[in-house]
């Protein structure tokens, strides 16, 4: 019997491949039609939607439709019809059979492109689909059984030893993880000692890589030889004597092979080289943005004619002062991305930091092929910005103001208050059970104070006394000699600030130090002489912030002071993070959203992104800091 059906499916496959030869492939291209489509292959346009049926609702440029040659008439009960289908990040051939329920040779018959190139992602692809009377020939029993022999005549079982990985493994046969994994749909949450796979057949058996001796790196889209040479430390004649498949050609996907003593300064799971998402690597050369910068120049209010009045102006009026810094920050981060080989198109807007003007450039500025605009600085002209362009889903990216702009194309990039405290509270929590903790927080902090008491329930607390302050003997008893005593302090209170970090300070020492910790470093902790930062380097001082100091010779500094001739400010510095972070993401997508969907955290040179989605608003930065005093020195805390 199963002979018979093993009969009857290569006839029936045959007959397919016959009737498959007459029909061709087209990739629609920008302006054209189903009218002019059918009459460049000399058919109907009915012959064509019998066969597509979605471009009965019209046709989009890189859609995969497919023609039926001259000689045929389409039946009007055709046997098979075809969808389009976008190839995403990771998808195989098996993987996009599998979802459609047929094969890959199917597949491969209706897309000539993908039968001699292979897949790539963003291609489109037309997936046939059956008709309930070739289907019932072509039963789910005969197709298995045909699955099942094709796997029996290319494959071999292997059983895995000790030390060897999925990642060895694919690299000894020349397969990638995807490809491994499809063969083995269980081996993907890990392999096992003893565990039996299925692999290709080999005339000789390959052996095996040990993860004792090597690691290995899952090659990412667009990387070069180049870029893998100078992230992984090896020379290009190491890589290819350890990899001679690469004198072929390097490949997306690829299990590359390495000594372990070359990776001691990368990160190894596994034997695996873990490789955060970055959007740089997977970023589309040809992806070109437009995207227009809004910030208050004020050009109508300063006198071009005299230096001196320019340069006062700039002195007193702070906006100004902070939209020229932004500015210039912005203008390396363009000059930054284009040496990278992007391309980007921008365009500079004066709002003069008035809401009638902002107003004024949206209403008479074509906005339509823009993907994102930067700015305005002030939340109210923000609003009006969102509020015009939110229709049209164009990002608008707050840059500096910690005021939320409930549009759900906004995008806020100075973390709020709340994100602080809550990025502190889980520092707490994966780090405060092993410590002596005492909580000070004056009356306008109760909120605060029971979260507190909820993850230390048997912490120490101090209350102040009337008018803001702590007894100097009240603490001594509460300290732990050789233990970690954590003091987490809650205020606002200038008096109650400067009280506190001197008590801690009088008693810290070696054998009993003090940490002091907040959730919340508002300005009064640099508003008043009597607090010092000799004290808060004594204390260990942590905290959330939104940026962490730079070394002063790192590269960014060091190209500023070359073309402008000073240091850099922290609102220079966050001009240049916050343009280049939404350059390289529209460089990866240009629909800002899906970017930030592909949820990579980013770090530049003060600034850390990593966006979440509000449900009733836009998008907001949850990139936080924990920094500490070390000496003088603030640094970010481990």
């Amino acid at each position: 019997m199963n002979k018979l059906l093993g009969f009857l499916l290569v006839i029936l496959l045959s007959s397919c491949a016959a009737k498959a030869q007459q029909y061709k492939s087209h990739t629609v291209e920008r302006g054209e039609t189903i009218e002019s489509i059918a009459e460049q292959y000399k058919v109907t346009p009915e012959d064509i939607i019998k066969l597509n049926p979605d471009a009965r609702r019209g046709v989009r440029r890189n859609n995969v439709l497919v023609i039926p040659s001259q000689s045929i008439k389409v039946a009007k009960d055709v046997d098979v019809t075809f969808t389009n289908h976008k190839v995403r990040r990771k998808e195989t051939l098996y993987s996009i059979s599998k979802k459609y329920g047929v094969t890959i040779d199917d597949i491969k018959k209706y897309n000539e492109k993908v039968a001699k190139e292979g897949l790539k992602k963003g291609d489109r692809i037309a997936i046939p689909k059956f008709s309930k009377k070739m289907a019932e020939v072509v039963t789910t029993e005969t197709t298995e059984t045909k699955e099942k022999e094709n796997e029996e005549e290319t494959a071999d079982t292997y059983i895995v030893k000790a030390k060897e990985t999925k990642w060895g493994i694919a690299h000894s046969y020349g397969l990638t993880i995807e490809e491994l994994e499809d063969l083995n749909p269980e081996i993907k949450d890990g392999l096992k000692i003893g565990q039996e796979i299925k692999l290709p057949k080999r005339t000789v058996k390959p052996e095996v890589a040990s993860s004792e001796q090597f690691a290995f790196y899952n090659v990412k889209p667009k990387q070069t030889v180049y870029t893998l040479i100078r992230k992984l430390g090896v020379s290009e004649d190491e890589l290819i004597l350890l990899n001679p498949a690469l004198k072929d050609g390097l490949k997306a996907g690829m299990v590359l092979k390495l000594p372990v003593t070359k990776t001691e300064s990368l990160e190894v799971v596994d034997a695996e080289i873990v490789d955060k998402f970055s959007f740089l690597e997977n970023a589309d050369i040809d992806n070109v943005s437009n995207i227009v910068l809004m910030l208050p120049f004020k050009l109508n209010e300063i006198d071009i004619d005299s230096v001196s009045k320019t340069k006062e102006k700039l002195r007193k009026d702070r906006v100004l002062g902070y939209t020229t810094e932004f500015f210039t920050g912005s203008l390396m981060a363009l000059d930054s991305i284009k040496k990278l080989g992007f391309s980007v198109n921008v365009k500079v807007l004066d709002t003069e930091g008035k809401t009638a003007k902002t107003r004024s450039l949206v209403e008479n500025n074509d906005f339509s092929d823009v993907h994102a605009v930067i700015g305005p600085l002030q939340p109210n002209n923000i609003e009006v910005v969102a509020s015009e362009l939110k229709s049209d889903g164009i990002p608008v990216i707050s840059p500096l103001t910690k005021k939320e702009v409930k549009y759900k194309n906004v995008y806020q990039t100075v973390p709020s208050k709340e994100v602080l405290e809550e990025k502190m509270l889980d520092f707490f929590k994966e780090n405060g059970a092993d410590k002596n903790v005492i909580i000070i927080a004056d009356k306008e902090k109760a909120v605060i104070k029971a979260k507190l008491k909820s993850i230390f329930p048997i912490a120490s607390e101090i209350v102040p006394e009337k008018g803001n302050y702590i007894k100097p003997d009240i603490i001594k008893p509460l300290l732990k000699e050789g233990e970690d005593n954590w003091v987490i302090l809650e205020t606002e209170d200038l008096s109650l600030l400067a009280n506190v970090t001197s008590v801690l300070n009088s008693h810290t020492s070696e054998k009993t130090p003090i940490i002091l910790l907040t959730t919340d470093k508002n300005n009064k902790y640099d508003e008043s002489d009597n607090i010092y930062n000799s004290h808060l380097a004594n204390l260990s001082f942590h905290y959330p912030s939104i940026d962490k100091p730079s070394s002063y010779d790192n590269v960014f500094n060091k190209r500023y002071e070359k073309i402008y001739k000073i240091t850099p400010s922290r609102i220079a510095t966050r001009g240049f993070d916050v343009t280049f972070d939404i350059l390289l993401r529209l460089a990866y997508n240009q629909n800002l959203a899906k970017s930030v969907r592909a949820g990579a955290e980013t770090n530049y040179v003060e600034n850390k992104f990593d966006y979440s989605k509000k449900m009733f608003g836009g998008f907001y930065n949850k990139g936080i800091y924990i920094v500490k005093y070390e000496g003088l020195e603030i640094k970010e805390a481990q």
